[in-house]
């Protein structure tokens, strides 16, 4: 049976239900290799430890082409949009879920959730959405803004491109579908 560990971020709560983003990284095995990967990426874009939408653009571009250069990252990066609702714990469960199933690929796994900014109250919420949509989890783990993790990092980095590239923005355009076109994201 395989471990998989998911991040997932979002982003679009101030859209007023006009745009939502929900980025989920899932990994295996080799999520400590990977993790050291990202620091390293981290540091030599000049990213560094800080959230997408505070980064410069200049750090942000080096920091998702370095991603799209390393075979780690294939296949773990997944996000969906949606748009017209206000259900956001909804729509990221469901986002959550449609990545685990999508990274499972129909063979049998168990799944560590990590979810940014997730209160006490709605990480049990959050897992009886996933029981629901049939997903077998070990835990659900909110994780506050204020703890340092390259995971929920890089799926807020997937959440801000997304959103920089359903405003046509062409860098962030351009660097998605080197993004897809090298396997790393799936749009699910």
């Amino acid at each position: 049976m395989q471990k998989l560990y998911a991040y997932v971020d979002e982003s679009g709560q101030d859209t007023n239900g006009a745009l939502f983003v929900v980025g989920v990284v899932i990994l295996e095995d080799e999520r400590e290799i990977i993790l050291k990967e990202l620091e390293r990426i981290e540091d030599e874009s000049g990213k560094k430890n800080i959230k997408w939408h505070k980064a410069r653009h200049d750090f942000r571009e080096a920091y998702i082409r370095n991603i799209a250069q390393s075979t780690g990252f294939k296949n773990t990066l997944f996000f969906e949009t949606f748009g017209e609702s206000k259900e956001y714990l909804e729509m990221t469960s469901y986002a959550t879920a449609k990545a685990i199933i999508k990274k499972a690929g129909g063979r049998e796994y168990r799944v560590v959730v990590y979810v940014d900014g997730l209160s006490k109250t709605d990480v049990s919420y959050f897992g009886r959405e996933l029981k629901a949509l049939n997903i077998k989890h070990r835990k659900v783990r909110g994780v506050r803004r204020d703890e340092n993790n390259a995971f929920i990092r890089l799926a807020d980095a997937l959440c801000g491109l997304v959103r920089d590239a359903q405003d046509n923005n062409a860098i962030a355009t351009g660097l998605l579908r080197i993004l897809q076109k090298k396997k790393a994201v799936t749009a699910i």
